[in-house]
Protein backbone atom coordinates (compact mmCIF):
# COMPACT_ATOMS: atom_id res chain seq x y z
CA UNK A 1 0.00 0.00 0.00
CA UNK A 2 3.08 2.04 0.46
CA UNK A 3 4.22 1.71 -2.89
CA UNK A 4 0.85 2.29 -4.11
CA UNK A 5 0.68 5.62 -2.59
CA UNK A 6 3.63 6.80 -3.31
CA UNK A 7 3.50 6.30 -7.05
CA UNK A 8 0.06 7.57 -6.53
CA UNK A 9 1.28 10.75 -5.47
CA UNK A 10 4.07 10.67 -8.05
CA UNK A 11 1.45 10.35 -10.85
CA UNK A 12 2.50 7.40 -12.06
CA UNK A 13 0.25 4.63 -11.36
CA UNK A 14 -2.33 4.89 -13.98
CA UNK A 15 0.93 4.38 -16.62
CA UNK A 16 1.68 1.79 -14.10
CA UNK A 17 -1.25 0.13 -13.86
CA UNK A 18 -1.41 0.06 -17.97
CA UNK A 19 1.47 -2.45 -18.31
CA UNK A 20 1.75 -4.55 -15.04
CA UNK A 21 -0.25 -5.39 -12.48
CA UNK A 22 0.49 -4.00 -9.01
CA UNK A 23 1.43 -7.25 -7.58
CA UNK A 24 3.76 -8.51 -10.30
CA UNK A 25 5.57 -4.48 -9.84
CA UNK A 26 5.81 -5.02 -6.44
CA UNK A 27 7.00 -8.58 -6.70
CA UNK A 28 10.01 -7.04 -9.01
CA UNK A 29 11.09 -4.62 -6.18
CA UNK A 30 10.79 -7.13 -3.38
CA UNK A 31 13.28 -9.41 -5.54
CA UNK A 32 15.56 -6.97 -6.38
CA UNK A 33 15.81 -5.47 -2.57
CA UNK A 34 16.01 -9.11 -0.98
CA UNK A 35 19.36 -9.81 -3.81
CA UNK A 36 21.02 -6.35 -3.31
CA UNK A 37 20.92 -6.93 0.34
CA UNK A 38 22.15 -10.22 0.46
CA UNK A 39 24.97 -8.76 -1.74
CA UNK A 40 26.23 -5.96 0.23
CA UNK A 41 26.30 -8.93 2.88
CA UNK A 42 28.10 -10.67 1.30
CA UNK A 43 30.64 -8.34 0.39
CA UNK A 44 31.67 -7.96 4.24
CA UNK A 45 30.93 -10.23 5.96
CA UNK A 46 30.99 -13.92 4.41
CA UNK A 47 35.00 -13.76 3.94
CA UNK A 48 37.77 -13.34 6.50
CA UNK A 49 40.52 -11.46 5.43
CA UNK A 50 42.27 -9.86 8.43
CA UNK A 51 45.69 -11.67 8.00
CA UNK A 52 46.29 -10.49 4.79
CA UNK A 53 49.45 -8.43 3.99
CA UNK A 54 51.55 -6.52 1.31
CA UNK A 55 49.82 -7.46 -2.16
CA UNK A 56 47.28 -9.77 -0.79
CA UNK A 57 45.84 -7.33 1.19
CA UNK A 58 46.43 -4.49 -1.89
CA UNK A 59 44.56 -7.27 -4.35
CA UNK A 60 41.60 -8.17 -1.84
CA UNK A 61 41.08 -4.18 -1.58
CA UNK A 62 40.69 -3.67 -5.26
CA UNK A 63 38.78 -6.24 -5.64
CA UNK A 64 36.46 -4.97 -3.00
CA UNK A 65 36.04 -1.71 -4.90
CA UNK A 66 35.50 -3.83 -8.05
CA UNK A 67 32.38 -5.12 -6.44
CA UNK A 68 30.78 -2.13 -4.99
CA UNK A 69 31.11 -0.77 -8.48
CA UNK A 70 29.34 -3.56 -10.13
CA UNK A 71 26.65 -3.62 -7.47
CA UNK A 72 26.28 0.19 -8.09
CA UNK A 73 26.70 -0.62 -11.98
CA UNK A 74 24.36 -3.36 -11.45
CA UNK A 75 21.95 -0.70 -9.58
CA UNK A 76 22.03 1.73 -12.04
CA UNK A 77 20.79 -0.19 -14.87
CA UNK A 78 18.06 -2.21 -13.07
CA UNK A 79 16.81 0.99 -12.12
CA UNK A 80 16.92 2.47 -15.99
CA UNK A 81 15.54 -0.53 -16.85
CA UNK A 82 12.32 -0.29 -14.78
CA UNK A 83 11.77 3.06 -15.26
CA UNK A 84 11.68 2.81 -19.38
CA UNK A 85 9.47 -0.04 -18.82
CA UNK A 86 7.11 1.24 -16.72
CA UNK A 87 7.86 5.19 -16.53
CA UNK A 88 9.22 6.21 -20.24
CA UNK A 89 7.33 8.17 -22.52
CA UNK A 90 4.03 6.86 -24.18
CA UNK A 91 4.33 6.12 -28.06
CA UNK A 92 0.91 5.72 -29.57
CA UNK A 93 -0.21 3.57 -32.52
CA UNK A 94 1.05 4.00 -35.47
CA UNK A 95 -1.34 6.48 -37.78
CA UNK A 96 0.06 5.85 -41.21
CA UNK A 97 1.95 3.30 -43.37
CA UNK A 98 5.48 4.66 -44.94
CA UNK A 99 7.48 2.67 -47.03
CA UNK A 100 9.39 0.31 -45.26
CA UNK A 101 12.58 -1.12 -47.12
CA UNK A 102 13.52 -4.35 -45.95
CA UNK A 103 17.30 -5.31 -46.75
CA UNK A 104 18.90 -8.34 -46.11
CA UNK A 105 22.45 -8.78 -47.54
CA UNK A 106 23.30 -12.37 -48.41
CA UNK A 107 26.79 -14.39 -48.65
CA UNK A 108 26.42 -18.08 -49.11
CA UNK A 109 22.73 -18.08 -47.35
CA UNK A 110 20.99 -20.79 -49.37
CA UNK A 111 20.44 -23.05 -46.10
CA UNK A 112 18.12 -19.87 -44.34
CA UNK A 113 17.41 -16.95 -46.79
CA UNK A 114 13.93 -18.81 -47.49
CA UNK A 115 12.69 -18.78 -43.83
CA UNK A 116 13.96 -15.34 -43.45
CA UNK A 117 11.98 -13.81 -46.93
CA UNK A 118 9.34 -15.80 -45.46
CA UNK A 119 8.69 -14.44 -42.41
CA UNK A 120 9.28 -10.15 -44.17
CA UNK A 121 6.50 -11.30 -46.36
CA UNK A 122 4.37 -12.29 -43.39
CA UNK A 123 4.66 -9.07 -41.84
CA UNK A 124 1.57 -7.13 -40.47
CA UNK A 125 2.25 -4.26 -42.61
CA UNK A 126 1.01 -2.79 -46.15
CA UNK A 127 3.52 -1.26 -47.17
CA UNK A 128 7.03 -3.05 -47.89
CA UNK A 129 9.92 -3.10 -50.80
CA UNK A 130 12.27 -6.25 -49.95
CA UNK A 131 15.66 -5.79 -51.33
CA UNK A 132 18.30 -8.78 -50.57
CA UNK A 133 21.41 -8.62 -51.62
CA UNK A 134 23.73 -11.31 -52.73
CA UNK A 135 27.28 -10.22 -52.01
CA UNK A 136 29.09 -12.69 -54.69
CA UNK A 137 27.79 -15.91 -52.51
CA UNK A 138 29.22 -19.36 -54.23
CA UNK A 139 26.75 -22.03 -52.71
CA UNK A 140 23.44 -21.78 -54.29
CA UNK A 141 22.07 -19.04 -52.66
CA UNK A 142 21.52 -16.82 -56.13
CA UNK A 143 19.17 -19.73 -57.06
CA UNK A 144 17.31 -19.44 -53.64
CA UNK A 145 17.06 -15.50 -54.13
CA UNK A 146 15.59 -16.46 -57.54
CA UNK A 147 13.00 -18.51 -56.79
CA UNK A 148 11.59 -15.89 -53.74
CA UNK A 149 11.34 -13.29 -56.67
CA UNK A 150 9.16 -15.19 -58.20
CA UNK A 151 6.64 -14.46 -55.14
CA UNK A 152 7.04 -10.71 -55.94
CA UNK A 153 7.74 -7.89 -53.35
CA UNK A 154 11.12 -9.28 -53.59
CA UNK A 155 13.74 -7.65 -55.56
CA UNK A 156 17.66 -9.32 -55.74
CA UNK A 157 20.60 -7.21 -56.30
CA UNK A 158 23.46 -9.39 -57.67
CA UNK A 159 27.42 -8.08 -56.78
CA UNK A 160 30.91 -9.17 -56.66
CA UNK A 161 31.91 -9.64 -53.39
CA UNK A 162 32.44 -6.59 -51.32
CA UNK A 163 31.74 -7.38 -47.77
CA UNK A 164 28.33 -7.04 -45.33
CA UNK A 165 29.02 -2.84 -44.89
CA UNK A 166 28.92 -2.69 -48.90
CA UNK A 167 26.33 -4.82 -49.32
CA UNK A 168 23.89 -2.98 -47.02
CA UNK A 169 25.25 0.49 -48.25
CA UNK A 170 24.26 -0.45 -51.88
CA UNK A 171 20.86 -1.78 -50.83
CA UNK A 172 20.62 2.19 -49.06
CA UNK A 173 21.13 3.59 -52.06
CA UNK A 174 18.51 1.84 -54.13
CA UNK A 175 15.98 1.48 -51.53
CA UNK A 176 12.71 3.20 -52.51
CA UNK A 177 11.69 3.58 -48.76
CA UNK A 178 12.30 6.66 -46.66
CA UNK A 179 13.10 3.76 -43.77
CA UNK A 180 15.04 0.81 -44.03
CA UNK A 181 14.85 -2.51 -41.76
CA UNK A 182 18.48 -3.91 -41.85
CA UNK A 183 18.17 -7.76 -40.75
CA UNK A 184 20.45 -10.93 -41.29
CA UNK A 185 19.70 -13.27 -43.42
CA UNK A 186 19.80 -16.11 -40.93
CA UNK A 187 17.31 -14.24 -38.73
CA UNK A 188 13.21 -14.57 -38.93
CA UNK A 189 11.35 -12.05 -37.57
CA UNK A 190 8.21 -11.82 -35.27
CA UNK A 191 5.02 -10.62 -37.78
CA UNK A 192 4.47 -7.44 -35.75
CA UNK A 193 7.82 -6.02 -35.38
CA UNK A 194 7.27 -3.16 -37.99
CA UNK A 195 3.82 -1.86 -36.68
CA UNK A 196 5.40 -1.95 -33.72
CA UNK A 197 9.36 -0.36 -34.68
CA UNK A 198 7.65 2.50 -37.03
CA UNK A 199 5.66 4.58 -34.22
CA UNK A 200 8.59 5.55 -32.55
CA UNK A 201 9.88 7.83 -35.54
CA UNK A 202 6.13 9.39 -35.73
CA UNK A 203 6.99 10.57 -32.03
CA UNK A 204 10.66 12.19 -32.33
CA UNK A 205 11.79 13.17 -35.47
CA UNK A 206 15.30 12.87 -33.90
CA UNK A 207 14.88 9.16 -33.46
CA UNK A 208 17.41 7.76 -36.26
CA UNK A 209 17.10 4.48 -35.00
CA UNK A 210 15.00 1.85 -33.56
CA UNK A 211 16.66 -1.70 -32.07
CA UNK A 212 15.15 -4.86 -31.81
CA UNK A 213 15.38 -7.99 -29.55
CA UNK A 214 17.47 -11.05 -30.62
CA UNK A 215 16.47 -14.19 -29.23
CA UNK A 216 18.37 -17.86 -30.02
CA UNK A 217 16.04 -20.03 -32.26
CA UNK A 218 18.52 -22.98 -32.19
CA UNK A 219 18.58 -24.26 -28.62
CA UNK A 220 19.91 -27.41 -28.68
CA UNK A 221 22.79 -28.23 -25.84
CA UNK A 222 24.54 -26.23 -23.40
CA UNK A 223 26.38 -23.80 -25.40
CA UNK A 224 23.28 -22.30 -27.01
CA UNK A 225 20.84 -22.71 -23.54
CA UNK A 226 23.91 -20.20 -22.18
CA UNK A 227 23.45 -17.96 -25.15
CA UNK A 228 20.06 -17.81 -24.42
CA UNK A 229 20.31 -16.62 -21.04
CA UNK A 230 23.28 -14.16 -22.16
CA UNK A 231 21.09 -12.82 -24.83
CA UNK A 232 17.94 -12.29 -22.67
CA UNK A 233 19.67 -10.99 -19.19
CA UNK A 234 22.89 -9.33 -20.64
CA UNK A 235 22.36 -7.66 -24.13
CA UNK A 236 18.17 -7.08 -23.51
CA UNK A 237 18.35 -5.91 -20.23
CA UNK A 238 20.85 -3.24 -20.81
CA UNK A 239 19.44 -1.97 -24.37
CA UNK A 240 16.00 -1.61 -22.23
CA UNK A 241 18.26 0.69 -19.67
CA UNK A 242 20.17 2.66 -22.45
CA UNK A 243 16.92 3.10 -24.18
CA UNK A 244 15.59 5.43 -21.29
CA UNK A 245 18.07 7.86 -22.35
CA UNK A 246 17.51 7.33 -26.31
CA UNK A 247 21.32 5.80 -26.11
CA UNK A 248 20.96 2.34 -27.34
CA UNK A 249 24.70 1.65 -27.64
CA UNK A 250 24.14 -0.90 -30.43
CA UNK A 251 21.45 -1.31 -33.31
CA UNK A 252 21.95 -4.86 -33.90
CA UNK A 253 22.64 -6.32 -37.06
CA UNK A 254 19.59 -9.27 -36.88
CA UNK A 255 17.19 -6.10 -36.43
CA UNK A 256 17.49 -2.62 -37.14
CA UNK A 257 14.91 -0.11 -38.28
CA UNK A 258 16.55 3.41 -39.75
CA UNK A 259 15.45 6.65 -41.22
CA UNK A 260 16.90 6.68 -44.46
CA UNK A 261 17.93 10.62 -44.74
CA UNK A 262 19.98 9.62 -41.21
CA UNK A 263 21.60 7.06 -42.17
CA UNK A 264 23.01 8.36 -45.70
CA UNK A 265 23.39 12.14 -43.61
CA UNK A 266 26.07 10.12 -41.76
CA UNK A 267 27.34 7.97 -44.25
CA UNK A 268 26.08 4.53 -43.87
CA UNK A 269 27.75 1.77 -42.99
CA UNK A 270 31.68 1.33 -43.13
CA UNK A 271 34.07 -1.55 -43.26
CA UNK A 272 36.65 0.15 -41.06
CA UNK A 273 36.03 -2.04 -38.27
CA UNK A 274 34.36 -5.66 -37.70
CA UNK A 275 31.33 -4.62 -35.75
CA UNK A 276 29.61 -2.90 -38.37
CA UNK A 277 26.75 -2.34 -36.78
CA UNK A 278 27.84 -0.87 -33.29
CA UNK A 279 30.11 1.64 -35.38
CA UNK A 280 27.37 3.17 -37.37
CA UNK A 281 25.40 3.20 -34.24
CA UNK A 282 28.35 5.10 -32.30
CA UNK A 283 27.95 7.62 -35.08
CA UNK A 284 24.65 8.43 -35.05
CA UNK A 285 24.80 9.16 -31.43
CA UNK A 286 27.76 11.39 -31.84
CA UNK A 287 26.00 13.23 -34.70
CA UNK A 288 23.24 13.94 -31.81
CA UNK A 289 20.67 11.76 -32.68
CA UNK A 290 18.72 9.74 -30.87
CA UNK A 291 18.44 5.31 -30.64
CA UNK A 292 15.79 3.13 -28.72
CA UNK A 293 15.12 -0.17 -28.34
CA UNK A 294 11.93 -1.94 -28.00
CA UNK A 295 11.32 -5.65 -26.93
CA UNK A 296 8.60 -5.91 -29.60
CA UNK A 297 10.50 -6.38 -32.37
CA UNK A 298 11.80 -9.96 -31.80
CA UNK A 299 14.71 -11.38 -34.37
CA UNK A 300 15.14 -14.88 -34.02
CA UNK A 301 18.13 -15.76 -34.67
CA UNK A 302 20.80 -18.87 -35.09
CA UNK A 303 23.69 -18.88 -32.78
CA UNK A 304 26.87 -21.42 -32.88
CA UNK A 305 26.50 -24.60 -31.45
CA UNK A 306 29.95 -25.58 -30.99
CA UNK A 307 32.35 -24.01 -29.17
CA UNK A 308 35.06 -23.22 -31.77
CA UNK A 309 32.41 -21.61 -33.97
CA UNK A 310 30.92 -19.08 -30.66
CA UNK A 311 34.76 -18.37 -29.96
CA UNK A 312 35.68 -17.50 -32.87
CA UNK A 313 32.45 -15.24 -33.16
CA UNK A 314 33.34 -13.53 -30.14
CA UNK A 315 36.41 -12.81 -30.93
CA UNK A 316 35.53 -11.21 -34.08
CA UNK A 317 32.28 -9.03 -31.71
CA UNK A 318 35.35 -8.21 -29.14
CA UNK A 319 37.61 -6.39 -31.70
CA UNK A 320 34.91 -5.49 -33.53
CA UNK A 321 33.04 -3.15 -30.92
CA UNK A 322 37.07 -1.77 -29.48
CA UNK A 323 37.98 -0.76 -32.90
CA UNK A 324 34.83 1.44 -33.01
CA UNK A 325 35.89 2.47 -29.86
CA UNK A 326 38.76 3.68 -30.93
CA UNK A 327 37.86 5.19 -33.96
CA UNK A 328 35.70 8.00 -31.78
CA UNK A 329 38.14 8.27 -28.64
CA UNK A 330 38.37 12.09 -29.60
CA UNK A 331 35.50 13.01 -27.85
CA UNK A 332 37.30 11.60 -24.13
CA UNK A 333 39.50 14.81 -24.89
CA UNK A 334 36.14 17.04 -26.27
CA UNK A 335 33.81 16.99 -23.53
CA UNK A 336 33.08 20.66 -24.11
CA UNK A 337 32.07 20.16 -26.97
CA UNK A 338 29.40 17.34 -26.48
CA UNK A 339 29.09 16.10 -22.33
CA UNK A 340 26.76 13.25 -24.14
CA UNK A 341 29.03 12.05 -26.48
CA UNK A 342 32.03 11.82 -23.66
CA UNK A 343 29.51 10.01 -21.40
CA UNK A 344 28.69 7.55 -24.13
CA UNK A 345 32.62 6.57 -24.85
CA UNK A 346 33.55 6.41 -21.48
CA UNK A 347 30.45 4.11 -21.14
CA UNK A 348 31.52 1.79 -23.99
CA UNK A 349 34.79 1.59 -22.70
CA UNK A 350 34.11 0.70 -19.41
CA UNK A 351 32.09 -1.90 -20.33
CA UNK A 352 33.38 -3.22 -23.21
CA UNK A 353 37.16 -2.87 -22.14
CA UNK A 354 37.59 -2.41 -18.42
CA UNK A 355 34.88 -4.90 -17.33
CA UNK A 356 36.44 -7.39 -19.53
CA UNK A 357 39.86 -6.75 -18.43
CA UNK A 358 38.99 -6.74 -14.50
CA UNK A 359 36.66 -9.36 -14.55
CA UNK A 360 39.52 -11.78 -16.05
CA UNK A 361 42.54 -10.71 -14.44
CA UNK A 362 40.37 -11.59 -10.52
CA UNK A 363 39.05 -14.19 -11.43
CA UNK A 364 42.79 -15.79 -12.60
CA UNK A 365 44.36 -13.99 -9.59
CA UNK A 366 41.48 -15.71 -7.23
CA UNK A 367 42.40 -19.21 -9.17
CA UNK A 368 45.89 -19.06 -9.02
CA UNK A 369 45.47 -17.85 -5.11
CA UNK A 370 43.68 -21.01 -4.22
CA UNK A 371 45.65 -23.28 -6.29
CA UNK A 372 48.95 -21.90 -4.63
CA UNK A 373 47.91 -21.48 -1.15
CA UNK A 374 45.11 -23.53 -0.69
CA UNK A 375 42.93 -21.11 0.10
CA UNK A 376 39.56 -20.78 -0.99
CA UNK A 377 39.32 -16.89 0.27
CA UNK A 378 39.24 -14.89 -2.85
CA UNK A 379 37.60 -17.69 -5.27
CA UNK A 380 34.60 -17.63 -3.34
CA UNK A 381 35.09 -13.73 -2.67
CA UNK A 382 34.44 -13.02 -6.23
CA UNK A 383 33.06 -15.70 -8.06
CA UNK A 384 30.06 -16.23 -5.32
CA UNK A 385 29.87 -12.69 -5.50
CA UNK A 386 29.57 -12.46 -9.43
CA UNK A 387 27.07 -15.29 -9.23
CA UNK A 388 24.34 -13.52 -7.14
CA UNK A 389 24.80 -10.57 -9.61
CA UNK A 390 24.00 -13.08 -11.96
CA UNK A 391 20.95 -14.54 -10.52
CA UNK A 392 19.56 -10.52 -9.91
CA UNK A 393 19.52 -9.99 -13.62
CA UNK A 394 18.03 -13.12 -14.36
CA UNK A 395 15.45 -12.70 -11.84
CA UNK A 396 14.59 -9.32 -12.91
CA UNK A 397 14.10 -10.42 -16.63
CA UNK A 398 12.73 -13.70 -15.85
CA UNK A 399 9.56 -11.76 -14.08
CA UNK A 400 9.67 -8.31 -16.04
CA UNK A 401 9.63 -10.14 -19.53
CA UNK A 402 8.16 -13.68 -18.41
CA UNK A 403 10.89 -15.67 -19.39
CA UNK A 404 11.17 -19.40 -18.48
CA UNK A 405 12.38 -19.83 -14.88
CA UNK A 406 14.46 -22.30 -16.02
CA UNK A 407 17.28 -19.32 -17.25
CA UNK A 408 17.71 -18.71 -13.49
CA UNK A 409 19.34 -22.46 -13.10
CA UNK A 410 21.62 -21.46 -15.87
CA UNK A 411 22.82 -18.07 -14.36
CA UNK A 412 23.46 -19.58 -11.10
CA UNK A 413 26.63 -21.80 -12.95
CA UNK A 414 27.19 -19.60 -15.98
CA UNK A 415 29.92 -17.76 -14.15
CA UNK A 416 32.06 -20.66 -13.05
CA UNK A 417 31.56 -22.21 -16.68
CA UNK A 418 30.47 -20.41 -20.12
CA UNK A 419 30.55 -17.06 -18.45
CA UNK A 420 33.98 -16.94 -17.26
CA UNK A 421 34.97 -18.25 -20.37
CA UNK A 422 33.52 -15.60 -22.47
CA UNK A 423 35.73 -13.12 -20.41
CA UNK A 424 39.43 -15.39 -21.09
CA UNK A 425 37.80 -14.88 -24.80
CA UNK A 426 37.23 -11.31 -24.50
CA UNK A 427 40.60 -10.71 -22.55
CA UNK A 428 42.64 -12.04 -25.23
CA UNK A 429 40.04 -10.13 -28.10
CA UNK A 430 41.08 -6.87 -26.55
CA UNK A 431 45.04 -7.76 -26.06
CA UNK A 432 44.83 -8.78 -29.87
CA UNK A 433 43.58 -5.82 -30.67
CA UNK A 434 45.95 -3.42 -28.66
CA UNK A 435 48.56 -5.72 -30.27
CA UNK A 436 46.98 -4.70 -33.95
CA UNK A 437 46.94 -8.30 -34.83
CA UNK A 438 45.85 -9.22 -38.28
CA UNK A 439 42.58 -11.14 -37.88
CA UNK A 440 40.04 -11.87 -40.99
CA UNK A 441 36.51 -12.26 -41.24
CA UNK A 442 35.10 -15.38 -40.18
CA UNK A 443 31.69 -16.65 -41.06
CA UNK A 444 29.78 -18.98 -39.06
CA UNK A 445 28.54 -21.87 -41.08
CA UNK A 446 24.40 -22.04 -41.22
CA UNK A 447 22.78 -25.01 -40.40
CA UNK A 448 19.30 -23.59 -40.24
CA UNK A 449 16.51 -23.77 -37.92
CA UNK A 450 13.72 -25.64 -36.93
CA UNK A 451 10.69 -23.45 -36.74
Amino acid sequence: MFIRFILLEMGFMKKVKRKIKDNEMFFIIVIILLICSLLIFVLFKSFDFKQLTGAELFAFNAMKIYMLFLFIRLVFHLLLSFANKFFAKEVGKIDYYPLVTVIMPCYNEDKVVNNAAKSILGMDYPNIEILIVDDGSTDETIEAIALLEKKGKIRAIHQENAGKAEALNRAISEAHGDFVLCMDADSVLNTEALKIGMKYFESDERIAAVAGSVEIGNVKNMITSFQKLEYVSGLNLFKTAQSFLNSVIVIPGPIGIFRKSILQEVGGYRSNTFAEDCELTIRLLMAGYKTVYDGGLIAVTEAPEDFNSLISQRYRWTRGIVQAIRENLIWLIKPHKSIKNFLIILYMIIESVFIPIANFSFGIFSIAHTLINNSHNFVGYFFYQLVVLDMTVTLFCVVSEQRSFNLIFYSAINRVTYGFSMEVIKFFSILDEFLQLPMTWSKLERKGMDL
